[in-house]
């Protein structure tokens, strides 16, 4: 077998290098902001669309039933909490994937005494 050529070495410490520079790439402020007003707006409008949609049945029960306005509050009240469940799942599900990203050392293996 023939030695290792300086091209093949380099060729190999240049995909390496590229390979930690990706891993340790800063992250896009604007891009992080985005995503989290994004989905802030999304929890917020669950939470809206479920109360009002619970709202709307129970009006809508209440005029059938001649019950006013008992129904009306009950599925408002569910239309809400379904909404805050929602929105408890989402944000466990997000916690989640962060605690499952590996936190990098603080100081390297080398330094440490």
């Amino acid at each position: 077998m023939s030695p290792p050529r300086p091209t093949d070495e380099l060729e190999s410490l240049e995909a390496r290098l590229a390979e930690a520079k990706a891993r340790h790439a800063p992250v896009d402020p604007m891009k992080v902001a985005t995503g989290a007003m994004g989905q802030g707006f999304r929890f917020a409008l669950e939470i809206v669309v479920t109360t009002v949609l619970g709202s709307a049945i129970g009006w809508q029960l209440d005029k059938w039933l001649g019950s006013k306005p008992w129904l009306l509050l009950l599925f408002m009240l569910l239309g809400l909490a379904a909404g805050f469940i929602n929105l408890f799942r989402a944000v466990g599900a997000e916690q989640k994937l962060v605690d499952a990203q590996p936190v990098p050392p603080s100081v390297p293996d080398e330094v440490e005494d």
